[in-house]
């Protein structure tokens, strides 16, 4: 194991973060599924997470990023590029706070990383722990509904197309520390998605099923 983290935060750094943390929290009052809270949750995770691998981690990057991961998903108009969008919001936060460039870069390459929608993978133990600290937060009952706040469409559409997509997340965790909270509510998840598709074939079925179920077609 590392020594929790590389070294200790600067007496600037936590400034830094404190006021970090109630910017992130003033962006994301009106968001829906990523709201403050799924970024504390986040935080908690990735602190969790960098305490117990054999990498060292800095400890700043690592809590700037998860603090900073979803700062693309305070606006709608980029949610499908957001960490591309978020690693733009973050390096103009991080320069006017006069963070310097080799921990502001690490910082936006976190959040740039952090989800596969950048289609750039994560390098780094920061970039790995808070990618693997968000996607633990998309496991379990919690994490399943989590996901469904805020889509439009039919329930049919969300359901199923949320449904495929979360299955295959336990999968992308990296740390073996990561897979052992993730075991749980991936199987957690495995068994509420089974309940939800055993009710969405109900509702899916086609009406001659009930006639046939309630006697109203003539055998042959």
């Amino acid at each position: 194991m590392n020594m929790v983290f590389s070294r200790q935060l600067t007496e600037k750094e936590i400034d830094i973060l404190l006021n970090m943390q109630a910017f992130v929290k003033e962006a994301h009052a009106e968001s829906d599924s990523h709201d403050y809270s799924h970024v504390f949750t986040v935080c908690l995770y990735t602190i969790e997470i960098a305490k117990n691998i054999p990498e060292p981690v800095d400890p700043f990057v690592c809590i700037a990023g998860a603090l900073m991961h979803d700062i693309g998903k305070t606006t709608t108009l980029f949610s499908n590029i957001h960490g591309l969008f978020g690693g733009t919001l973050a390096e103009e936060y991080l320069d006017g706070v006069r963070v310097e460039e080799s921990l502001r870069d690490a910082i936006c390459r976190v959040v740039i990383r952090h989800t596969p929608t950048s289609m750039i993978p994560p390098a780094t133990a920061e970039e790995r722990a808070v990618y693997d600290a968000d996607t633990l937060d998309r496991l379990g009952l919690m994490g399943l509904l989590r996901g469904f706040i805020g889509k439009s469409g039919s329930m049919e559409h969300i359901l199923t197309k949320y449904m495929e997509k979360r299955k295959t997340d336990f999968d992308k965790l990296h740390f073996e520390f990561s897979k052992q909270p993730g075991d749980d509510l991936h199987q957690e998840l495995l068994d509420f998605l089974i309940i939800f598709q055993k009710r969405l074939d109900q509702r899916m079925a086609n009406i001659e099923d009930i006639f046939e179920r309630e006697g109203l077609i003539e055998k042959q």
